[in-house]
């Protein structure tokens, strides 16, 4: 079963209590507890929240009993079912009624255990409180569950997820394209802290489907290949570069971030590509040339300035970069970078970069 279906044998419970005894075993079963990297918990609980058929207030009520708040933002969860929630107007005890009863409902779950009830409660009032003290709406936080939804989808290729996002109005264009980013990339294996994603049948003609998919969504063809470039240059997925040209992308006339990104994150075979087919190595006073430097990789370096970068009109950015940059993404964790740093700084001097103090 797909990992991010985990939550499937909860769909016949039909009490909070039924689902705390499976809750973390199978969240375990599927290697989607926090201990596991970073996106697989966040995945979870937004796959959960947004296709499992239980009522709203189960959903919400199983979060926040079970959920971590260290990684997980429950505002998600509350912006998505507060509307579901109020539409049951439950009244809180008169016991705690004064204190919170202004900050809306009560939600309406009951449980054997009368601590978990009153735990479950306080944390949804204290969630309707920062509401109230950020300025924001529930609204807000349900378009920004949408767009974390579609990031998600996008990441694991679920066709039907994206266009679930897309429907609710989930935006591309958030955080930067972040939904993007990953499809963009395509199946690599550069530099991934966590790949669960990248299953054994995933290919890139299934990311090629989803980027396409997100013109659904009111991106402009144009600006989806534009924004698309750098990721799959960084990734050094020529294949990708490929696939968007084939659907349109002006690699002369946009290909220069996406020559940085590939520069910086010493991908040398998407630098190749980029290059033969016509990316611009002077654009954004020689971005591209410093990416590289920032790299700390000498063949990336050596193959920009054969193409004909300008080292002389850069060399005093390119030394100072050379000596302060931290890629440490790039490297082993045990590394300093002292070495590779006096390399670069030795290679640039090599080329004819005065010396600062001549």
């Amino acid at each position: 079963m797909d990992n991010l279906l985990w939550h499937l044998p909860l769909q016949r419970c039909t009490t909070l209590d039924e689902i705390r005894q499976q809750w973390q075993g199978l969240l375990e079963q599927h290697h989607m507890t926090p201990m596991h990297n970073m996106p697989r918990y966040q995945d979870a609980m937004l796959c959960f929240l947004a296709t499992s058929t239980l009522a709203p207030h189960l959903k919400l009520a199983a979060v926040l009993a079970n959920g971590s708040a260290f990684d997980f933002d429950f505002r998600l969860a509350v912006g998505l079912l507060s509307e579901h929630i109020d539409e049951f107007d439950t009244a809180w005890p008169d016991a705690v009624a004064d204190a919170v009863m202004a900050n809306g409902p009560r939600l309406p779950v009951t449980t054997s255990d009368a601590w978990l009830g009153a735990f479950v409660a306080g944390r949804m009032a204290g969630l309707r409180e920062t509401f109230s003290h950020d300025g924001t709406r529930p609204d807000d936080w349900r378009a920004a569950f949408w767009n974390k939804f579609l990031e998600t989808a996008c990441r694991n290729a679920q066709d039907d997820g994206v266009r679930l996002a897309l429907r609710h109005g989930a935006d591309p264009r958030a955080d930067e394209y972040a939904a993007l980013r990953t499809p963009a990339m395509g199946v690599h294996t550069r530099f991934l802290h966590e790949a669960g994603h990248l299953t054994p049948e995933r290919t890139d003609a299934d990311y090629q489907r989803i980027l396409l998919a997100l013109l659904d969504g009111g991106l402009d063809r144009a600006e989806m290949l534009t924004a698309a470039l750098p990721s799959a240059a960084a990734a050094d997925n020529t294949a990708m570069l490929e696939f968007l040209l084939a659907e349109g992308a002006n690699i002369r006339a946009d290909g220069a971030a996406a020559l940085a990104a590939a520069a910086r994150d010493m991908a040398v075979d998407a630098l190749g590509w980029l290059l033969a087919h016509g990316a611009n190595l002077h654009a954004d006073d020689d971005t591209a040339l410093i990416a590289g430097v920032a790299s700390l990789d000498a063949a990336t370096v050596e193959m920009l300035l054969a193409a004909g970068a300008d080292l002389q009109g850069a060399g005093e950015l390119a030394l100072r970069t050379a000596r302060t940059s931290r890629p440490y993404d790039l490297y082993s964790d045990e590394s300093d970078l002292v070495a590779q740093r006096a390399e670069m700084v030795a290679l640039l001097l090599r080329h004819g970069v005065p010396r600062p103090d001549a």
